[in-house]
């Protein structure tokens, strides 16, 4: 536990996921407000209560609840601050808390196209479904009290505000305390690692799939001004502007990599995948093919890609 702010305090939760543990903030305000829960085991769930402890507090004396994003290691545990707790999150967090039955059919119905368009195999697409399948048990079932959005003053934390920040996850916002430059940014900033711009199914009936990598970017760009930032994971970010700006050169030095792997010939995402990641794509299949794809929206964007479509199967070639 760590009092990273006069008002603040950081709370590191283990979680049974290969991310780590996850960070979650305590905010004294006008309320006591929780950011983020830690995921849906009985570790986490006795770590939280004895962190809760040391400061003189039990679950039910947080009366608002914040979610970052719909992640199950961001979420778990929302069920044991009902129901004196509010709920607060972004409106794409709740198909995932209500389980939505026909946005979950969608999602699965698009990876499953996404992934046979761009060359996965189906032994690798059904493990990509069932590892899902295995997260989806970790979600927990309550409903949000209100939805957050982009410019939200919050009336239960005055000086708070929300910036909404798509990319690795499209339910994803962070807080921005303007005062004094302060970000509880969840997973859209890591000072170790740098965030996945995970490929989400849309959300909206007709709408195109959203191009993650540079919505993420475009996230980023949103923060270039804070000053500090309090993590979903690892360590307080003290250098924020000069971590955003190393990111985005990573992601452009990638995408040129990737353009030096495809060559002259047409190759479809998934062989590019196993070409650059040929260490660990079997063991994260999907997280490996969200990086590629991302980077081959980046190219396209770039005009230095382009599809090529054969027999219902999509293909990269240089321009």
């Amino acid at each position: 536990m760590n009092t990273i702010a006069k008002d603040i305090v950081q709370m590191t939760i283990p979680t049974p996921f290969l991310v780590g543990p996850i960070n979650t903030y305590l905010i004294r305000g006008e309320t006591l407000t929780l950011i983020d829960t830690g995921p849906k085991s009985e570790e986490a769930l006795h770590c939280l209560r004895d962190k809760l402890k040391e400061l003189g507090l039990n679950t039910t004396d947080i009366e608002v609840v914040v979610l970052t994003h719909h992640h199950p290691d961001h979420i778990g545990l929302v069920e044991e601050f009902y129901p004196q707790a509010k709920l607060y999150a972004h409106e794409k967090v709740s198909p995932w808390l209500k389980r939505e039955q026909v946005f979950l059919e969608n999602t699965q119905a698009f990876y499953k196209e996404l992934y046979s368009r761009h060359g996965v195999p189906k032994e690798i697409r059904n493990k990509i479904e069932e590892s899902t399948q295995g997260y989806l048990s970790y979600y927990p079932d309550r409903e949000l009290d209100d939805f957050l959005k982009e410019g939200d003053q919050l009336n239960f934390l005055s000086g708070w505000s929300v910036l909404e920040t798509p990319g690795h996850a499209q339910s994803h916002i962070s807080l921005y305390r303007e005062s004094d430059g302060v970000l509880i940014a969840g997973d859209h900033l890591i000072q170790h690692i740098s965030s996945n711009a995970i490929i989400e199914a849309p959300y909206g009936k007709g709408e195109e799939r959203p191009k993650t990598l540079l919505q993420y970017r475009e996230s980023l760009k949103k923060c270039l001004h804070i000053n500090t930032a309090f993590s979903g994971h690892g360590d307080v970010i003290t250098n924020p502007t000069e971590l955003i700006r190393k990111r985005l050169a990573e992601q452009d030095k990638k995408a040129y990599q990737f353009k030096q792997m495809i060559g002259s010939e047409e190759i479809s995402c998934f062989d590019l995948c196993m070409k650059k990641y040929s260490h660990i794509y079997e063991k994260q299949p999907s997280l490996t093919f969200s990086e590629t794809l991302g980077h081959l929206d980046l190219l396209e964007d770039y005009g230095e890609i382009e599809q090529v479509e054969v027999d219902g199967k999509i293909f990269y070639k240089s321009i």
